[in-house]
């Protein structure tokens, strides 16, 4: 045959091989869970962050929002280099939230924050933080662009009220690092046989001494927030003894420091 008889049937079985391939990357799209990503105008450890996302994206696809302040930090096309996403405009917010289970703020700021700490909605990332809670989605937010250590100490102590009130109100802060193990992490049923005592000299004591009058045993899968430090607190624990490889986020670190509550991991 000559190149004038072949080039029509090239074209026709070129044009339904990339339709098939199209269908297929689609339908592979829609098998996997849908999760919002809402990029305020942090920067701290962003390449961290964007590892963290490029692990997750093999399980989730991704809906990508971007507020005026991120635009001119960073911009979407920068994190479209590293990963795929479907557009999400401010207008298309709610819609977004209705196909979601789980919010993440890979780059929570601290003026977000704190508007969305007291109720303010009059910007998109504090509109998108509180709908994300009134409607009672999973909210997770990376604390890396807010450096209370690096801030003087009252100042840092009110900025980590602050963020405190957060996770008071349901939103689990983590580090950039966290982010995939968070949302990937195991199911594991462990039994608690022994616990190692991370803020002293890492000893091991046995489960069976382990009663409720003596610790609180913290048995769920999330991780642990500030408002489990303060529930344990207030029963008058002075120990909580946790599963292996729980995250504890740094708020609830700094107030079982406050509280005076030992954190403790259980071993198999």
């Amino acid at each position: 045959m000559n190149q004038e008889v072949l080039k029509p049937i090239i074209d026709t079985i070129t044009r339904e091989v990339i339709k098939r391939l199209k269908d297929r990357i689609n339908e592979q799209k829609e098998q996997k869970k849908k999760l919002l990503l809402v990029f305020t105008g942090g920067t701290g450890n962003f390449d961290k962050v964007m590892s963290q996302l490029i692990t997750l994206s093999q399980e989730y696809h991704f809906l990508a929002l971007f507020t005026p302040a991120f635009e001119k930090a960073i911009g979407r096309e920068k994190v479209r280099q590293d990963i795929e996403f479907e557009d999400v405009s401010k207008e298309g917010l709610y819609d977004a939230l209705s196909k979601i289970d789980t919010v993440i703020f890979p780059t929570l700021t601290q003026n977000t924050a704190v508007k969305a700490s007291i109720g303010i909605r009059d910007s998109l990332g504090s509109e998108a933080l509180a709908c994300g809670l009134l409607l009672k989605k999973k909210v997770i937010a990376v604390t890396d662009s807010i450096p209370l250590r690096s801030m003087p100490v009252a100042y840092g102590r009110m900025v980590g009220e602050i963020l405190k009130r957060l996770e008071q109100l349901g939103v689990y802060m983590c580090e950039g690092e966290e982010l995939s193990e968070i949302l990937l992490k195991r199911n594991d049923s462990v039994s608690i046989k022994q616990a190692v005592n991370t803020t002293a000299a890492k000893e091991s004591v046995s489960s069976e001494k382990l009663t409720q009058t003596e610790a609180f045993v913290f048995e769920e899968k999330n991780p642990v927030t500030a408002d489990v430090i303060y529930k344990a607190a207030l029963e008058g624990y002075e120990r909580i003894i946790l599963k292996p490889k729980t995250i504890v986020t740094p708020m609830a670190k700094d107030t079982a420091k406050d509280k005076k509550i030992t954190i403790e991991w259980a071993v198999n």
